[in-house]
């Protein structure tokens, strides 16, 4: 009786105290249980790191004791390296077991290191200085232990251990390449270490680890595409663009389930390592071509192939309502691999004409859906376009170029060009945007600086080659710059007059940037070049310009389009 008393008061005592700290009212007594309870630093940290440390030290004692037996002769050194490797694999299988108990996650770490740490050398050893692995045989090796530790690493959080396992790896993998000469099979382990360590990253949403990953797939395919030049490394001359397009392929894959399955956003690391990627791939396809184990349209082929996924994962729903991000990015990586696979495939002169009417569908698109990334990237195609036609090099050339050196060269392609950029003006593109904000009407902008300098261009070749004798024995410098003036003065009154239209307000950002550029070339080329006349006709265009400039600038746009 008295002892069921006593447990009674006991339980009371017990319900009174949760009470009193859930009221924030704990008794005072508590606090000084609690505090008397609390490890201090030379009980707790210091204890706890002597013991991790006690265990390490242990774990490696009886690695040494295996290889004096082993060099001892009192094993033979397959069984005492099999023995060895049996031992590593234990604190590999401890670190899993300690690793399921929240509490035992520092154990788990040191016994999983550790074993990280005896396992690694181990296998370099089997492979170089025992020789009981080949190279192949070795990376295989090192290949299994590393995905089993990873997936140990990702089953329990374990994030240390996956980043030794990671960086030990790559270590461990390019000493094997440099001993062994196993290009390919290094190769193929770094890449495969690298799509795991992305893997584990989306899996635990983990930061940092896919960049030590890819840093060590991106060495593996670089190391194959610079050795394989050489006589020494026996590499079959396509494999280097294999691989390189292996990388490339494998990593946009593993992006295009994060982003498109999983819906996340597309970060930073994405776009670095498309990137790097693509720039290996274009490097080892140029190597390949010069050597002449690779047809250039094959690589024109893949670049159209992947263009063309790249806007189809930009078109995808997800994708659109997370345009600002996703979208861009994708939509980004398939103009850049359209204008590369369809630069090799055709000529260039003709590509440009493709490009050109391809930014006039992207502008059309751009005004349809309000998107204006399109109007973005329709302008990057003017630009493309006019650079790959030749349109801005003659028009540059016609505008500031000195004839005496030749005249420019007009061809049917750059008409085209400087129509589809005039074009592109005329089509109702996307000029606001929340998420752009005042950078959304760059893009026109762009788009009326090509067109004053393209057609501009072509207007000053045509006339000078008529009446001052361009591209002659003795061209007129005189009435060459005086048609250079005025054409750039009427170009200035023009953009004046544009920009009282809503559709292209922004052309009143160029106009005094031309008027600056004319009268800077009255000083330099008009008065040293000019004769009377040709300088009365010249002042004449700069004097109208800057007169009827501020009044245009002033009047508020008008209603219409």
């Amino acid at each position: 009786m008295t002892a069921s008393i006593a447990d009674l008061e006991a339980r009371l005592t017990s319900v009174e105290k949760r009470l009193a700290a859930l009221d924030g009212k704990a008794a005072a007594q508590s606090g000084v249980d609690e505090e008397a309870a609390a490890p201090s630093l030379g009980e707790g940290y210091a204890a706890n790191a002597s013991t991790h440390i006690g265990h390490v030290l242990l774990i490696f004692g009886g690695a040494y004791l295996l290889r004096a037996v082993t060099e001892f002769e009192f094993l033979p050194t397959a069984i005492g390296m099999l023995l060895g490797a049996a031992y590593a694999i234990f604190w590999l299988f401890m670190a899993y077991r300690k690793g399921g108990l929240e509490s035992q996650h520092t154990n788990a770490a040191f016994f999983g290191g550790t074993s990280v740490v005896l396992t690694l050398p181990l296998l370099h050893e089997a492979t170089t200085t025992f020789a009981l692995l080949s190279g192949t045989q070795g990376v295989i090796a090192l290949g299994i232990y590393c995905v089993v530790a990873m997936l140990v690493a990702a089953l329990h959080n374990l994030r240390t251990l996956a980043w030794l396992v990671t960086g030990g790896g790559i270590a461990a993998g390019m000493a094997s390449l440099v001993v062994t000469h196993a290009a390919v099979p290094v190769a193929v382990f770094l890449l495969l270490l690298g799509l795991v360590s992305l893997w584990v990253v989306y899996w635990r949403d983990w930061m940092g680890l896919c960049w030590l990953g890819a840093l060590g797939a991106n060495l593996g395919v670089i190391a194959l595409v610079a050795l394989a030049g050489t006589d020494r490394w026996p590499i079959e001359p396509r494999l280097p663009f294999v691989f390189a397009v292996s990388l490339l392929t494998t990593y946009l894959l593993s992006f295009t389930f994060q982003s498109h399955i999983r819906g996340q956003l597309v970060s930073f690391f994405e776009v670095a390592q498309a990137l790097v990627a693509g720039s290996i791939v274009l490097t080892s396809a140029v190597l390949a071509t010069q050597g002449g184990y690779l047809d250039i349209s094959t690589i024109g082929i893949m670049g159209v192939v992947l263009g063309c996924g790249g806007y189809g994962l930009a078109i995808a729903g997800h994708t659109r309502d997370l345009r600002y991000t996703n979208f861009f990015y994708y939509s980004a990586f398939g103009l850049v691999f359209l204008l590369v696979g369809t630069g090799l495939l055709i000529p260039l002169a003709w590509a440009a004409v493709f490009w050109a009417l391809l930014a006039m569908l992207m502008a059309w698109f751009s005004g349809r859906k309000g998107w204006v990334s399109l109007s973005l990237q329709c302008t990057f195609l003017l630009v493309a376009a006019g650079a790959g036609s030749g349109l801005l090099s003659s028009g540059l050339e016609a505008l500031i170029g000195d004839p005496s050196n030749g005249w420019a060269v007009l061809k049917p392609t750059h008409i085209v060009v400087a129509m589809a950029t005039v074009a592109c003006l005329f089509i109702p593109v996307a000029q606001h945007s929340d998420r752009w904000g005042v950078l959304a009407g760059l893009p026109q902008l762009v788009v009326l600086a090509l067109s004053v300098w393209g057609v501009g261009g072509l207007i000053v070749a045509v006339s000078a080659q008529q009446l001052a004798g361009a591209g002659g024995m003795e061209p007129n410098l005189a009435v060459l710059a005086a048609i250079r003036t005025a054409v750039l003065s009427a170009a200035a009154v023009i953009l004046a007059l544009s920009s009282r239209r809503r559709r292209w307000p922004e052309a009143r950002w160029l106009v005094y940037p031309v008027l600056i550029l004319v009268g800077i070339k009255l000083f330099i080329e008009d008065f040293p070049n000019g004769q009377p006349a040709s300088l009365f006709v010249a002042l004449g265009f700069v004097g109208t310009a800057l007169l009827l400039a501020a009044p245009l600038l002033k009047r508020e746009p008008t209603p219409s389009q």
